[in-house]
């Protein structure tokens, strides 16, 4: 059987190559492999969620989680984008975080930035969490991260959310609401929705 993306430790034979990708005035260089999700470009649901957050949040935040990184292009993107935003990154996948680790080097990015597993967040406390979620590895896993996300979120703090509508964005929307008390679509794009929800206290 194939290995998936959201596995623990990848047995596929590691093949790194390098990929670019550009958001306005941000150039960014990362390092993909096999055992990790969309290995020969960013794919456009992280690209619109970048887009949509920047856009939405013009100001940096404090902090910011992001909740299944990969091999980092939402946190490393956020990171060149908010300099003085703390970054955590989070993942199970030990060849994405190694990858991630990497490409922080790659991009000059500052070693404050933070590669973790679930158990190293702790109490941490996050002004805004993103996620492109892992929807191969099912519902289940996808709405632990969602709680995950409500137990890690500061007061007043904001999740957003890629999916596609195909994919379970109306269920989604409908678990957040259970958790947060809302949810919004704040974008659509090619089958995409961009969810966002607050915690409000």
């Amino acid at each position: 059987m194939a290995d998936h993306y959201f596995s623990d430790h990848p047995d596929s034979r590691s093949d790194i190559r390098e990929i670019s990708y550009g958001l306005g005035s941000i150039s960014m260089r990362f390092l993909t492999d096999h055992g990790v999700f969309s290995i020969s470009r960013v794919d456009h649901g992280t690209d619109l969620v970048l887009k949509t957050v920047l856009k939405d949040r013009l100001t940096a935040p404090e902090s910011v989680l992001d909740m299944g990184c990969g091999y980092g292009p939402i946190g490393l993107t956020l990171a060149k984008a908010w300099p003085t935003c703390s970054v955590t990154m989070l993942d199970v996948n030990s060849r994405a975080m190694e990858l991630a680790e990497k490409n922080r080097v790659l991009n000059g990015l500052p070693e404050e930035i933070r590669i973790v597993r679930q158990e190293e967040l702790a109490a941490s406390r996050f002004e805004m969490v993103v996620t492109n979620p892992p929807v191969r590895a099912g519902k289940t896993t996808v709405y632990s991260l969602f709680a995950l996300a409500q137990q890690h979120m500061a007061a007043q703090g904001a999740l957003y959310v890629v999916l596609r509508k195909n994919q379970g964005a109306p269920s989604a929307a409908k678990e957040l609401i259970r958790l947060f008390g809302n949810c919004e679509i704040i974008n659509r794009q090619s089958g995409y929705h961009i969810l966002k929800s607050r915690k409000a206290e």
